[in-house]
């Protein structure tokens, strides 16, 4: 069925109250805070023919309506009207994320500002593709190595090398120097398996030590790629979760991530990725909403926010404030030129 305009104004409005009270739409509710230019038994009827077209549902007989995965769908894509920050939120932003630095740490800036605004989870996914600029090596102890790596985005990586043996002072520059010539604009998430090669090809004679280092790298970069910012007090306080189980088993889902990544993984090519509620492929993801945009600087994604929480979510306000966090990362991320003049 095709909406006409009386429809579309009926289910736009039913889901922007629903956002907004958390409690099921009636016909009167619409008549008296929208002021339609429609009888409240016209409103009725066309609210039951957008139920039958599976736009909304009724969760209880004799009660309101509240807004499907397909209405809500439908009013994110034809319906909704971005909304502008206001100045609180703007400012918010603009004081919390200030000044050039290491691009890992702005993007988590980022994430904990976008789950506050919001008062909603946030996932921050870094770009895996990212490729070495600089690696150094710094001796902590005899059997402790601090490996750094710096990547051509700006972002700093500190890894812990435990060693088998121990390497001569006099012997770690030799080796820095000679990774830096192999591994320089290696992607971070294959330095590991280039570094490797390296053993085989130059350095055996450094191959204990080499393979540590490699164990080190590989698990500081796989620990990490995401970070969450659970926000469980604000996931507590909202109206969905009032019984006690489906916060835990919300709190559950976030704890181990690995479905929300894998709903994430499946929007990672588009710049603004809208996942709504039975969209997903994974059914405890059912009732929830997953909102993905990535972070770019020239023209390059260098890492994803994603909010999640129940599919009533604004979102409006979501897209809005992802959007303008990434208009505000074209301006204070590093360039190339900066973050080589910041290793001389």
């Amino acid at each position: 069925m095709k909406l006409d305009d009386r429809k579309k104004k009926i289910l736009s409005s039913v889901i922007e109250d629903y956002i907004i009270s958390a409690e099921p739409v009636g016909s009167k509710t619409l008549v008296d805070k929208y002021n339609l230019e429609y009888s409240s038994a016209t409103i009725r009827n066309e609210m039951k023919l957008l139920e039958e077209e599976g736009y909304l549902e009724q969760p209880h007989v004799s009660a309101g309506r509240v807004p499907s995965t397909k209405g809500y769908r439908y009013y994110v894509d034809n319906l909704m009207k971005e909304k502008n920050l206001s100045m609180l939120d703007i400012n918010y932003i603009n004081n919390t994320i200030t000044g050039y630095g290491d691009t890992e740490k702005l993007l988590e800036q980022a994430a904990d500002v976008v789950s506050r605004i919001l008062l909603r989870p946030t996932l921050l996914t870094l770009k895996s593709a990212d490729l070495l600029e600089h690696i150094k090596i710094v001796k902590i102890s005899e059997k402790l190595l601090l490996v750094v790596l710096m990547s051509q985005n700006g972002t700093v990586k500190d890894c812990i090398a435990k060693l088998t043996d121990t390497i001569p002072d006099s012997k770690l520059d030799e080796l820095s120097e000679v990774l830096n010539k192999n591994l320089s604009g290696t992607p971070l998430e294959n330095l590991h398996i280039a570094l490797n090669k390296v053993i085989e090809n130059e350095l055996e004679k450094f191959s204990t030590i080499l393979n540590d280092i490699s164990e080190g790298i590989k698990h500081g970069l796989n620990n990490e790629t995401k970070k969450l910012n659970a926000n469980v007090e604000s996931i507590l306080n909202l109206p969905e979760f009032s019984d006690i189980e489906k916060a835990k088993n919300f709190v559950n889902i976030l704890s181990t991530k690995d479905i929300i990544d894998n709903t994430i993984e499946s929007i990672k090519e588009d710049k603004l990725g809208i996942i709504i509620g039975s969209e997903s492929k994974e059914v405890l993801l059912k009732d929830y909403t997953i909102i993905s945009l990535n972070i770019e600087k020239e023209d390059k994604c260098v890492g994803k926010i994603s909010v999640i929480g129940p599919k009533r979510m604004d979102y409006s306000k979501t897209i809005a404030t992802l959007k303008y966090i990434n208009r505000k990362f074209k301006n204070l991320l590093p360039t190339e030129t900066k973050n080589k003049e910041r290793e001389k």
